[in-house]
């Protein structure tokens, strides 16, 4: 007898465009309020944000348990995936976010 894992059915990136449009809004207001509570420190708040994003659009959770959102300025493709694999640059005084795929295909380091 064998015992064979079942197939891991969730993503490990979301596209909120690809998510109902409100599903994809109630994401984004959750993931705002999980930003505001960690920039307060308060952790535990932001955590338990993050948890519902997960349920609510379907991702695969991460390790850390924490989201980020691409904010890359090259593209704007706004996939929402594992903060523990986000690349930041500063553009100014302003940090934005890149996915694993917008960082190897056109990386940003705010001097362009």
């Amino acid at each position: 007898m064998s015992v064979i894992s079942p197939a891991r059915t969730h993503p490990a990136v979301v596209h909120p465009h690809h998510l109902p449009a409100p599903i994809a809004d109630q994401a984004d207001e959750l993931l705002d309020q999980a930003d505001q509570h960690a920039d307060h420190r308060n952790l535990a708040a932001s955590a338990l944000i993050h948890a519902q994003v997960i349920h609510l659009i379907g991702i695969r959770p991460p390790a850390s348990g924490e989201l980020a959102r691409c904010t890359c300025q090259a593209c704007y493709c706004s996939v929402i995936f594992d903060a523990a694999k986000a690349r930041t640059y500063l553009d100014g005084t302003v940090e934005f976010v890149q996915c694993e795929t917008c960082a190897d295909e056109h990386r940003l380091t705010g001097d362009e």
